[in-house]
């Protein structure tokens, strides 16, 4: 008669634990599992969260529309829209993997102190990234593109801040899913996209409302 090893006992045990915390009502963890979670789960929960994004993507879209007087004065910036939404995004995704990470590793808790925490450390970083890609963008944008002045400000100016607003949002959006029960990693990244696309497209518009103030027709 044989007798089962310790690592597979071992694993028998993780695996029942992980179906255990799935599936028993009202337990705190909600998390989908890629391989334990029943696909219905998976689809629905993760579909939710895409239609609805969808319609952000269309507030977005319907914004960047409206912005015909600016892009009229100067063409040049729709070059730089892609580039700078994406920055936001991505920005914010990294933020959001690491805390999700921590708490998976539960080094960082769903607590005020450890928000706190993450938030200060964060903002720095965020804003050395920021002003890194800034100058970086300014850069290319003035020798690959010939650009004037007012187009380096407004595409340095935005690329900085929509950085470091990704990286917050990024950081703070794990803690408020687990608040609500919702699990982080299904929400973080699509949530954190969708925002930085608008929230990009609005700090970007208006920063060349304000600098073009003059060459508006």
């Amino acid at each position: 008669m044989s007798v089962p090893t310790a690592p597979a006992c071992a694993r028998c045990a993780s695996s029942a634990t992980a179906a255990a915390t799935l599936s028993t009502p009202g337990t705190v963890r909600r998390d989908l599992d890629a391989k334990l979670s029943p696909l219905r789960s998976l689809f629905l929960n993760r579909a939710l969260w895409l239609v609805l994004l969808t319609l952000f993507g269309i507030v977005t879209s319907t914004l960047v529309a409206a912005q015909e007087e600016i892009l009229t004065s100067a063409l040049v910036l729709a070059a730089f829209l892609a580039p700078i939404i994406d920055m936001g995004g991505n920005t914010g995704s990294q933020a959001a993997t690491l805390v999700i990470r921590s708490m998976a590793v539960d080094t960082v808790r769903a607590t005020w102190r450890d928000v706190w925490a993450i938030v200060r450390r964060e903002l720095l970083v965020a804003a050395c990234l920021g002003a890194t890609v800034a100058v970086l963008e300014v850069v290319l944008a003035y020798f690959v593109k010939s650009v004037s002045l007012d187009i380096m400000v407004i595409v340095g100016a935005t690329m900085l801040i929509v950085t470091v607003v990704g990286g917050l949002l990024g950081a703070v959006l794990p803690f408020a899913a687990r608040a609500l029960r919702i699990d982080p990693a299904t929400l973080s990244a699509p949530l954190i996209t969708s925002i930085m696309d608008l929230v990009g497209v609005t700090i970007y518009f208006a920063i060349a409302a304000l600098v073009l103030s003059d060459q508006l027709v």
